[in-house]
C-alpha cells in the first residue's frame, strides 16, 4: 500500500498500480518525466531562468479578457483551442502556428520555450514572409492578455500530451490520472516544459565594416548557406525546404528585406546560431561567434533599412475632407486636394513578388463619399473567361463599431461591408473569348438550329429570355447585362460567407483605369443608407475602420489567394 486512507487505498489496490509506484521510486520522477517529455518532443529540461518567473503584467485582469480578444481576432486562423485549425487556414501558406505543440519559431531562449517579450515582439511587428498580422490596435494591456492566453493554450497542450502518455504507455486510467499524486506530477511537468530558460547569449557584434562585410560573404558561402538561401541571398537555392510537418517552405530571401523575426543584429544572430525551430534552419555548431557576426553584417547588407520597414504592416488614420460637390466622374476630381495615404499590403498565401502597397485617397460632399485606390501593376489582367486566366481586382472591407472584428470578413456577430470591383466585369463577353463555342438553344427561345456556332444572333446572352437567366435578372455580377458602373456591394459575417446584395439595395459604384502601370479604381457610394440591408451609414463622429484587399491576375490569384492590408481608421471630417 502506498497510503492508508481507503479512497487512495482502493486507487491502488491492483498489482499492475503497485507495480507503477514501484517504478515511479526506482527511477524517480525527474528520469521518467525526460523519457516522456523526449517522446514529446520537447528540449531537455533545465533549470530556468529567475527572472522568467515574474508575474504578468496582465495579472489581476479579467481572465476573460484574453479569451474574448484571442476568440475575436486570433481563433480565425489559429483555432479555437489553439491547435492552427481556425476556419481560414486552409487559405494560409504558411500554415498558422499551433499553439498546443509549442513549435514557436521565434524564441529567445536556451530551451526554445518562448519568453512574454518573444510573444509580444510577434504581436507588436507580425512576421514578414507569413500571414502574421501585426496587432498595433490593441492596447499594452490587450497584448498581454491576449499572451496570457497563447501560454494557457499551450499549457493545456502540454498537458493533454502527457496524459495521452500516461495512458498510452503506462496504461492509466481516467480515475488513476485524477489521483492528486499524479495530478502534482503532471502540473510539475507542464510547469517545467512551458518555464522560458535563460536566453541565449549574443556576444558584441562590432559595427558593419566592409572588412566584416567581407569577410561575412565568405563565410555564407563556406557554411552551407547557399544550398538554401542561393548564391546571391535571393531565397532560390536548390535544397528541399520541409517544416516538421513536412510540409514545404521557403528560406528567406535576403535582398528583399524578408525577415519573420526582427531585424535587429542582436535577432539576427540569436537565428544563425541558434536556429528556429520546426523549420529547416538548423543552430550552427561549427562557426565561431566572430565569424557569426560577421554573417550577420553580411546578410543585412544585402538589404536597406527601408526595405526592412515596407514589409512591416502599417496602420494609419485616414482622413476624409469635405468638398463643396463630387462630379459624377471621379476620375475627373483633382486628388491632389485630397490627403494620400501609403497602406502596405501581404500575401495571404506568401510569394517575395507581390504588390506591396496600394496608395488611398478619400472625399466626400456630406451626401457621398468617394474613394480612390491606386496601386502599380505591370500586367493589365482583365479577362477571367479562360481557365488559365485571373483578372486583377480590389476589395475594401468596411467596419463601424466601437472594436474591428476578424479581419478575415468579420463574424456573424459583426458583419461587415465589402465593396468589390473586378476587372473582368468590363471586359469583353464569353462569346467574344471564344467565338466558336457552343451555345445551348433553350426551350422556346428559337427553331432547332442547324449548327453549333455560337454567332447567331438569336443565341447571345442578351437575347435568352430573362427567365431562363435568373443570375442575371437577380443583378448578379459575374454575369454580363448589367450596367458597366455597377459593382458588387456584398456583406460577410466570417470566412466563406460572403454573399451579393440584392440588387435594390446595391447603392456601390465603380469605375476603373489603367494607365502606366498603374490602376486606378474608383468607388463611390451614399454616407447614409435608408436600410440595414444597404450596408453600413458613415456618420461624422462614429468609429469607422476600412481594409484592402488586392488580387494579382498575373499571378493567378483568386478567393483567398490574395494581399490584404490591416484595418486602418476612417475619420469623416
Amino acid at each position: 500500500m502506498i497510503a492508508t486512507t481507503p479512497k487512495v487505498c482502493r486507487w491502488a489496490s491492483t498489482d499492475r498500480l503497485r507495480s507503477v509506484s514501484i517504478q515511479r521510486h526506482r527511477f524517480g520522477l525527474w528520469t521518467r518525466w525526460s523519457v516522456l517529455l523526449a517522446c514529446l518532443g520537447f528540449a531537455s529540461l533545465q533549470p530556468a531562468a529567475a527572472q522568467s518567473q515574474a508575474t504578468s503584467p496582465a495579472s489581476g485582469q479579467p481572465a476573460s479578457l484574453g479569451r474574448q480578444l484571442y476568440l475575436r481576432h486570433c481563433a480565425g486562423c489559429h483555432g479555437e483551442q489553439g491547435d492552427g485549425q481556425g476556419v481560414a487556414a486552409p487559405q494560409l501558406y504558411p500554415r498558422p502556428r499551433d499553439f498546443r505543440t509549442g513549435k514557436f519559431r521565434l524564441v529567445s531562449t536556451t530551451n526554445n520555450v518562448p519568453t512574454r517579450a518573444d510573444l509580444h515582439s510577434v504581436l507588436t511587428r507580425g512576421m514578414p514572409g507569413s500571414a502574421m498580422l501585426p496587432w498595433p490596435q490593441l492596447t499594452e494591456r490587450e497584448r498581454e492578455a491576449v499572451i496570457d492566453e497563447v501560454l494557457r493554450l499551450r499549457r493545456e497542450g502540454v498537458q493533454d500530451q502527457y496524459v495521452r502518455l500516461l495512458k498510452e504507455q503506462e496504461g492509466l486510467t481516467d480515475q488513476e490520472i485524477a489521483q492528486p499524486e499524479i495530478q502534482a506530477e503532471i502540473q510539475q511537468v507542464v510547469q517545467q516544459a512551458t518555464l522560458p530558460a535563460e536566453p541565449t547569449p549574443v556576444p558584441e557584434l562590432g559595427v558593419p565594416s566592409p572588412e566584416a562585410i567581407h569577410r561575412g560573404r565568405q563565410v555564407y558561402a563556406q557554411f552551407g548557406c547557399v544550398p538554401c538561401h542561393g548564391e546571391q541571398g535571393k531565397g532560390d537555392g536548390i535544397q528541399k525546404m520541409l517544416d516538421d510537418d513536412q510540409l514545404p517552405t521557403r528560406p528567406r530571401d535576403f535582398t528583399a528585406g524578408i525577415f519573420k523575426g526582427a531585424d535587429d543584429p542582436a535577432s539576427i544572430y540569436r537565428r544563425i546560431a541558434y536556429g528556429m525551430p520546426g523549420t529547416p534552419m538548423p543552430g550552427s555548431s561549427q562557426m565561431t561567434p566572430a565569424q557569426m557576426a560577421d554573417l550577420v553584417h553580411y546578410i543585412l547588407s544585402l538589404s536597406t533599412a527601408e526595405q526592412r520597414q515596407r514589409v512591416v504592416l502599417n496602420r494609419q488614420t485616414i482622413d476624409v475632407p469635405r468638398v463643396q460637390t463630387l462630379p459624377a466622374d471621379l476620375a475627373a476630381v483633382d486628388w491632389n486636394n485630397a490627403p494620400q495615404y501609403t497602406i502596405r499590403l501581404t500575401p495571404l498565401w506568401w510569394r517575395d513578388d507581390h504588390i506591396q502597397e496600394v496608395r488611398v485617397q478619400m472625399l466626400h460632399d456630406g451626401k457621398q463619399i468617394a474613394v480612390h485606390v491606386a496601386w502599380n501593376d505591370p500586367s493589365e489582367d482583365r479577362s477571367a473567361a479562360r481557365h488559365e486566366a485571373f483578372a486583377d481586382a480590389l476589395a475594401l472591407e468596411w467596419y463601424v463599431g466601437p472594436q474591428e472584428p476578424f479581419l478575415g470578413m468579420g463574424s456573424a456577430a459583426d458583419p461587415v461591408d465589402v465593396w468589390f470591383w473586378s476587372a473582368a466585369r468590363d471586359a469583353m463577353r464569353l462569346e467574344q473569348v471564344y467565338p466558336r463555342t457552343v451555345v445551348d438553344v433553350v426551350p422556346f427561345a428559337e427553331q432547332v438550329a442547324a449548327s453549333a456556332e455560337g454567332t447567331r444572333p438569336a443565341l447571345a446572352t442578351d437575347r435568352q429570355p430573362a427567365i431562363t437567366l435568373p443570375a442575371q435578372a437577380a443583378g448578379n455580377r459575374v454575369v454580363p447585362g448589367n450596367p458597366v458602373g455597377e459593382q458588387s456591394g456584398l456583406e460577410a459575417g466570417g470566412p466563406g460567407t460572403l454573399t451579393f446584395r440584392l440588387r435594390p439595395n446595391r447603392l456601390v459604384q465603380a469605375s476603373a483605369q489603367w494607365q502606366g502601370d498603374v490602376w486606378h479604381v474608383w468607388f463611390r457610394r451614399s454616407l447614409l443608407v435608408s436600410e440595414p440591408d444597404e450596408g453600413r451609414a458613415f456618420r461624422a463622429g462614429e468609429r469607422i475602420v476600412v481594409a484592402f484587399a488586392v488580387w494579382d491576375g498575373r499571378h493567378a490569384d483568386r478567393n483567398g489567394q490574395k494581399c490584404v492590408s490591416l484595418w486602418q481608421p476612417v475619420v469623416v471630417q
